[in-house]
């Protein structure tokens, strides 16, 4: 018993700060976004909005940045802050940002047209979904 509660302690302290340290990540980058298209794809049957960013990247910070999934997610939001989920990142946008910055598209998707009043994108953690995202 002393050693299930050792490894559900430890698991807890290594999630809680792996969840601040991506919590404070989104404000070490500076996201750039441009809207570039609207359309609609259909995934496995499911009709969905899509909006389409040409997105640039950069670091405020002096250390190298890790972009992954394993700690967080490009979101496009709105106005009023509804959140919409990425479908597809053009691979330059993740891994390691040292100086400079890193530029590519993002299409995010709704089950509305809602996605369409996206303005904005962020880098976010937790990211809702991440097993369930349409590919």
């Amino acid at each position: 018993m002393k050693k299930l509660t050792k490894v559900l302690l430890s698991s807890l302290v290594l999630f809680s700060l792996s969840s601040v340290a991506a919590e404070d990540l989104h404000n070490k980058l500076i996201i750039q976004a441009i809207p570039s298209s609207e359309g609609t794809v259909v995934v496995k049957g499911k009709p969905m909005y899509e909006k389409t960013f040409n997105v640039v990247t950069y670091s405020k910070a002096k250390e190298p940045i890790e972009l992954t999934g394993d700690v967080g997610c490009y979101r496009a939001f709105d106005e009023k802050g509804k959140e919409f989920d990425d479908r597809l990142v053009q691979a330059d946008l993740l891994g390691t940002l040292k100086e400079g910055a890193k530029e590519g598209e993002i299409s995010f998707v709704s089950d509305d047209a809602s996605v369409y009043n996206a303005k904005f994108v962020k880098w976010s953690s937790p990211c809702p979904n991440l097993a369930e995202r349409p590919q």
